[in-house]
């Protein structure tokens, strides 16, 4: 036997499962066998698993030992040569077990080899490759300097942000999800360490490999997906103390005398700060954060007063009186703060959108009132707009600065309608609809595209022009190379899920495909009132414009290789202040053909954005449909600056 594959599986049935499939799938001439250790999961899935799977030898815990123990179960049973430690949130490409057996029979120095991970939207995972976490080490990453100077030899020592990921280096820690050592050697060093139960053991094992003598080395020749996290809720306090507790326990074993204290003092630094801004976070979402906001608008409002006496009001000295000071500046303050309040700001996570419409809100109220004022009371309309936009970018400042040190979220996300675009035969077509079905989810739109063979760049050009945020692969059409291209090609465009054969599983990151996150309806947006009345008034209101702005307007949009944008609406402009025509939209067959609401000729038609390879009469009815359902003023103004490019 040359391999013995040892996963240790824990509540993640659908992530195994497709595990188990990329093995399975494995182009190699090496045998191997595969070893799975269920920690006492609620719901393993072994036996639907062992019914597709029937060669994998199957270990049921009776309770959850940890990550180590049951690993080290997994070793005493390996007759290969070598041993590969794998994650069940991970997928092998079909050539990866071939390229790391080559690769290690080729290095006999090799301790343990590990490879290139991509994340489920194809990003690099910085932890594929580590340095040793020294105590200096340790102190760069806690203090975020390795954030700062990412590609720092000295800095980025914890990820060795300096080397290439695409070639393969000699380094000193593996990650877990990906280890292949020798099993003569695994067995020498003792396999993991039982006292960590999870996390830090990888870190332990790599450091046991190198004292024997041996090297550590990173393979960029191939790669795996590692679905991070999944088995695990990573950013909760939980998380933080669990790593932290077994970095002190790899200081206490592996150092010695100062190095060790330095290392366990600066450790618990770590696990107490981190505590305290997540603490911190939790207070800034709630109570807290109308407090905050008050002092930092008000702290705002001083310092440009400051700044307008000195430069501008009273040159030549003197001073606001403190009238203004403390009640003109405190009702700005109270006013946005009730503004701020009354939009919901305080009650959940808002987006950056919804602070600065209820500041701007807020301002004109305040503004209308100051015109109501004595004349005595009024000191300065100036201060009033520059405190406004200070005040607005201090508000959004505080929250980004804290969400960015705490990984907590203070701003919503946007809601992403399941829109969906399945690469795959038409009976799993059927079989995705069923499913989706049986969730309730009801996607705003559902591409099928059957053409796998050629997927990388249509697919690309379908997510571009639907606007797709959920692309849904066929297991069974597509291997798992072509996979990791899609994912590293439009990964961050939308969200990459596997429908897999075995089980009729979606697998997959950052989805939203989930219940109670889909949206239905069928009613149109250009049939909607609200919607035609602002369209109307973007038909007048932006050739008006380009209009007032001559020459300004003709030479933005000729150096902006956009001329037609500027000849076209002005040439139309009898007809857009009549109504006959509209400057984005579908045509009136289109309307006919596909029963939707009419809308005026437009001068800039969404059919027309169809690039050349994809199948024109069905991106066009998607495309057209979609359009009549979440048509937006703001998705107009795309399209214009999108079709009027030549």
């Amino acid at each position: 036997m040359d391999l013995s594959i040892v996963i240790i599986n824990y509540n993640v049935k659908a992530f195994l499962t497709q595990c188990l499939d990329s093995i399975y799938r494995s182009q190699t001439s090496f045998s191997f066998e595969t070893i799975v250790i269920d920690n006492a999961s609620q719901d393993s899935g072994r036996d639907e698993i062992l019914a597709h799977f029937p060669k994998v030898q199957w270990i049921d815990n009776p309770e959850n030992v940890g990550f180590g123990k049951a690993n080290n179960q997994g070793f005493e049973r390996a007759k290969g040569q070598y041993t590969l430690i794998l994650n069940p949130d991970t997928v092998l490409q079909e050539d990866t077990l071939e390229v790391a057996l080559t690769y290690l029979k080729a290095h006999p120095e090799v301790g343990g080899l590990g490879i290139k991970g991509i994340d489920g939207s194809g990003q690099f995972l910085p932890e594929s490759k580590r340095g040793l976490p020294t105590p200096m080490t340790a102190l760069f990453k806690i203090s975020g300097l390795s954030r700062l100077f990412p590609k720092s030899p000295v800095f980025s020592r914890y990820h060795l942000g300096h080397l290439d990921p695409d070639q393969n280096h000699k380094v000193e820690v593996l990650v877990g999800c990906f280890m292949m050592v020798p099993t003569d050697l695994l067995r020498e060093v003792g396999g993991f360490d039982p006292r960590y139960f999870m996390y830090g053991e990888d870190i332990d094992l790599s450091y046991e490999l190198l004292k024997t003598g041996k090297e550590n080395h990173y393979l960029a020749e191939s790669r795996i997906i590692h679905y991070k996290g999944e088995s695990t809720k990573r950013g909760s306090l939980n998380y933080v103390r669990m790593f932290y507790q077994a970095m002190v326990i790899f200081a206490r074993k592996q150092f010695s005398g100062g190095s060790a204290l330095a290392y366990t003092l600066l450790i618990y630094t770590g696990i107490y700060l981190r505590a305290g801004l997540a603490i911190l976070a939790r207070l800034g979402r709630s109570a807290a954060a109308p407090i905050i906001d008050a002092a930092a608008l008000a702290f705002t409002l001083e310092q440009i007063k400051g700044y307008w006496e000195s430069n501008h009001r009273f040159i030549n000295g003197g001073s606001y009186p403190d009238t203004y000071t403390y009640y003109v500046q405190g009702s700005y303050v109270l006013i946005w703060i009730l503004g701020l309040w009354f939009s919901g700001i305080y009650s959940k996570h808002a987006r950056p959108s919804s602070v600065v419409r209820s500041m701007i809100i807020a301002t004109l109220i305040l503004g209308f009132g100051y015109g109501l004022l004595p004349e005595d009371l009024r000191f300065s309309r100036a201060l009033l707009v520059l405190g406004a936009t200070g005040g607005t970018v201090a508000v959004l400042a505080w929250r980004t600065i804290l969400e960015w040190l705490t990984k907590k979220e203070f701003f919503a996300k946007p809601l992403r309608r399941p829109r969906v675009l399945f690469v795959g035969g038409k009976q799993r077509k059927l079989d995705l609809e069923q499913l989706l079905a049986e969730r309730n989810i009801s996607p705003s739109l559902f591409i099928h595209h059957e053409n796998p063979s050629t997927a990388t760049e249509q697919i690309k050009n379908l997510v571009d022009l639907h606007q797709i945020n959920e692309c849904v692969v066929d297991s069974s059409v597509m291997s798992n190379a072509e996979l990791m291209t899609i994912m590293e090609t439009i990964g961050q465009k939308c969200a990459i899920k596997t429908f897999l054969a075995q089980g009729n599983y979606l697998v997959g990151s950052n989805s939203s495909l989930t219940q109670g996150e889909a949206h239905g309806g069928s009613v149109f947006q250009t049939a909607n009132p609200v919607f035609l009345r602002q369209k109307r008034a973007l038909n007048i209101l932006f050739p008006l414009l380009l209009t007032l702005t001559l020459p300004l307007s003709a030479f933005i949009c000729s150096i902006s290789r956009r001329k037609s944008l500027w000849t076209n609406t002005l040439k139309n402009l009898p007809a857009l202040f009549l109504g006959s025509k509209t400057l984005v939209g579908y045509g009136i067959d289109d309307a006919e053909k596909f029963n939707l609401p009419k809308l005026p000729t437009p001068i800039f038609n969404i059919c027309t954005g169809i690039p050349e390879n994809l199948d024109v009469s069905q991106s066009a009815k998607a495309l057209v449909i979609n359009y009549a359902r979440e048509a937006t003023i703001g998705g107009d103004l795309k399209q214009l600056w999108k079709l009027s490019k030549k």
